[in-house]
């Protein structure tokens, strides 16, 4: 999607007549197997064999839907309405996936988790965006988020949903000491990885520069900083970066940043985890651009 190369894989849809249906039933326990897709070659994986599975209703339904994400296999409890079964079976046939009706221990043994609701999916890489994807504008008004070494899945995650739920049109993460997209992070989105455009770069700060070229103010959140969050404008093109909940963001982050701001509290407690901060700040910019709308009209 953008210049480095990164662009979303391209998915190919079944013949016009339908996906290439056969069923076979093994012996021992009569299980029933469809297959979507014939002959395209093996797929490259996510990761390691446990790491590669996705499992949860919605977070499978809907990356099915997004068609973005490259799965490889979907797995279906032979205890599912047959209306939700064909209903998957249908999406599956657009991404090119070999679906199975299995029982549903099956799908507790692929994923080591009896939460898999009846759908368990194999995915393939995952499809970064390019940096120029994005940093793109919305009606010229970009909300990004840079991470600085968010190392926990379930924070990154948490802050995806935030970001998908609160506006943010782009993410920028590093390479380096920043957990990448994997099936843990997709399922604390709750899907989100399908519909806000995700970059990596190998620099932050090099990144930050770019933006800036661009003319996008890049905030960045510190505890220790002056200026606190309610008194910038977060209504123009901006970008905010967030840090490690352990250290902050970097030296070489933080200097890169127009400005820094803090998030106002009261309480005892002195800091807040990255996912509650980012939601902090995007819901701030949210409101500002709501406000300020409300006020052009």
């Amino acid at each position: 999607m953008g210049a480095s190369g990164h662009g979303v894989t391209s998915l190919t849809a079944g013949d016009a007549a339908g996906p290439l249906v056969r069923r076979r039933v093994r012996p021992h326990n009569r299980r029933m197997v469809e297959r979507a897709r014939r002959g395209r070659g093996k797929r490259k994986l996510l990761g390691n064999h446990q790491r590669s599975w996705l499992w949860g209703r919605h977070v499978v339904t809907e990356t099915l839907r997004a068609a973005r994400w490259p799965v490889s296999e979907l797995h279906l409890s032979e205890q599912l309405d047959e209306a939700d079964r064909e209903s998957a079976r249908v999406a599956a046939a657009v991404t090119g996936a070999d679906v199975f009706v299995e029982p549903p221990e099956r799908l507790r043994e692929l994923c080591k988790s009896s939460e898999h609701q009846g759908f368990v999916a194999r995915m393939g890489d995952f499809p970064y965006a390019g940096f120029d994807a994005a940093a793109a504008a919305r009606q010229g008004r970009p909300l990004i988020t840079l991470l600085d070494g968010i190392q926990d899945p379930y924070n990154f995650g948490a802050i995806l949903r935030s970001a998908d739920a609160l506006g943010v049109t782009g993410v920028v993460v590093g390479q380096t000491s920043q957990v990448g997209v994997t099936t843990h992070v997709a399922r604390s989105s709750a899907g989100a990885v399908n519909h806000v455009p995700i970059a990596r770069v190998e620099s932050l700060a090099a990144g930050i520069a770019a933006l800036r070229d661009r003319g996008v103010t890049v905030v960045g959140a510190s505890e220790k900083a002056d200026r606190s969050l309610v008194d910038v404008d977060l209504t123009r093109p901006v970008a905010i970066a967030v840090g490690n909940e352990g250290r902050g963001l970097s030296p070489d982050v933080r200097d890169a940043c127009s400005d820094l701001v803090r998030i106002p509290q009261q309480g005892r407690v002195s800091s807040l985890n990255a996912a509650a901060a980012a939601a902090i700040l995007f819901y701030e910019a949210a409101r500002q651009r709501s406000a300020a709308n409300e006020v052009n009209d």
